[in-house]
């Protein structure tokens, strides 16, 4: 298993220092899921929105040490964070359209076991990663349209992820690139414009949500 302490297959614009940190700015970004996260859970009501916050949570700290640690573990662990959070948007949309069927507790189930799959198997290639993701992402935002449940929250959040995309592009192309700036880079602008678009999911999905009441006793827990 020390193929997993290799460096990362993946390289973005700001230079690998020696050190603990490898890459600076593109580590502490990530508190932008990171609180995006914490705020989640703070205002969620059902178990499946608490989901969402944990997988904003997960998916700042396991960025955090893939650009600290620049190996290919932490990028794994940084896949499975895109992982859970997209799993966790396609839950949202099940429960939504169907409250009872199947229930919050198997949603989540359903989500971490897919998480986990999709993890496995990216971390022998990247290029599974992006198309499965990919993939996924279309699943998910044709849903969306057919449901036509668009909220001012579901704007914000298409709009600031497609800005965000747009500096993870220019970063990574090195189009837009200052290597030496280990401050904030393009890349870390992604990291905290991700923060805002999880929280606009967030905000969009607990919006749209049936009545508590039309939800199974089972799937409701204290605070509900």
């Amino acid at each position: 298993m020390d193929w997993l302490l290799e460096p990362a297959r993946m390289q973005f614009c700001e230079r690998t220092l020696d050190g603990l940190i490898k890459h600076p700015a593109d580590t502490w970004t990530n508190i932008g899921p990171l609180v995006a996260g914490i705020f989640i859970l703070i205002y969620a009501n059902r178990p499946l929105e608490r989901l969402l916050g944990v997988a904003a949570m997960w998916t700042g700290l396991a960025s955090g040490y893939f650009h600290a640690s620049n190996t290919i573990l932490g990028e794994t662990l940084d896949l499975s964070g895109m992982f859970m959070f997209i799993l966790s948007i396609a839950a949202l949309q099940q429960h939504r359209s169907d409250p009872n069927r199947p229930g919050q507790r198997m949603l989540i189930a359903i989500v971490l076991v897919g998480s986990l799959i999709l993890t496995v198997l990216s971390s022998f290639s990247t290029a599974f990663a992006s198309p499965m993701f990919a993939v996924i992402v279309v699943i998910v935002v044709a849903r969306g349209l057919y449901d036509s449940m668009l909220t001012r929250w579901a704007y914000a959040m298409v709009i600031t992820f497609l800005i965000a995309w747009g500096f993870w592009w220019l970063d990574y192309m090195h189009i837009v690139c200052h290597p030496d700036n280990h401050i904030l880079t393009g890349h870390g602008l992604w990291h905290l414009l991700n923060g805002v678009v999880f929280w606009c999911a967030f905000r969009h999905y607990q919006s749209t949500m049936p009545d508590p009441a039309t939800e199974l006793a089972e799937d409701q827990q204290p605070g509900d």
